[in-house]
């Protein structure tokens, strides 16, 4: 036998390996449940109290997944900030740029940016939308989750996700994104949707510890 067959011969059986991994992998990854049902997230957060806004069963089907949640909370002041988060441990392609759905949904994004947003230990790159939609302007923070891994880029996001799947690591992902009316004061519209954020991410991830603790 030659060294080139044997070059032939070695690749192709790469190849079919590499082909089984990925079988493997896409099958599991719609055959397993989430640990963590994000729709169990709190409708109160601090003084905001929140309400479910409705999904359409083509929205579901587009995300491919239920595992979301879509909310308006308000707090005394009657001020709203929208949450939307969808989280998924097996299947990355739930995730989308959130300027996909915007856009498509007939909001016109006239700026986008980044901004940081300080967790409790920690601080985050978050994408800042600015949008408008029938006169009204709303400015948007976004940011994508892996594990405890936090990115504004969906790209890494997904090169991570797909990483840990395939050395069998399941650290779940997510995209969280808060919305509110661009107020007078910019500034103070900003601050209020980074505590929001911080809050929603810390409960997030104490919920993520507690199923974790669940299954030792």
């Amino acid at each position: 036998m030659t060294k080139n067959n044997i070059g032939y011969i070695t690749i192709v059986v790469l190849l079919v390996v590499t082909s089984v991994l990925s079988l493997k992998l896409f099958a599991e990854q719609r055959r397993d449940h989430d640990l963590v049902d994000i729709r169990k997230f709190p409708l109160t957060i601090g003084d905001w109290k929140g309400r479910d806004l409705p999904v359409t069963e083509r929205e579901y089907e587009i995300l491919e997944t239920r595992n979301l949640i879509s909310r308006a909370y308000t707090n005394p002041d009657g001020e709203n900030i929208y949450l939307f988060i969808i989280y998924s441990e097996t299947n990355r392609s739930v995730f989308h740029p959130p300027e996909v759905c915007l856009i498509g949904s007939g909001v016109t994004i006239s700026d986008k940016k980044t901004d940081t947003v300080d967790l409790r230990k920690k601080s985050i790159i978050a994408n800042k939308l600015y949008t408008e939609k029938n006169g009204r302007k709303d400015v948007a923070l976004y940011c994508y989750k892996t594990g405890n891994f936090y990115t504004n880029s969906y790209y890494v996001q997904q090169a991570l996700f797909a990483f840990n799947q395939l050395f069998g690591k399941n650290r779940g992902g997510a995209t969280i994104r808060v919305t509110t009316q661009m107020g007078p004061d910019e500034a103070a519209s900003l601050d209020k949707l980074k505590v929001f954020m911080k809050e929603a991410i810390s409960i997030m991830e104490n919920a993520k510890l507690k199923e974790e603790d669940k299954n030792v």
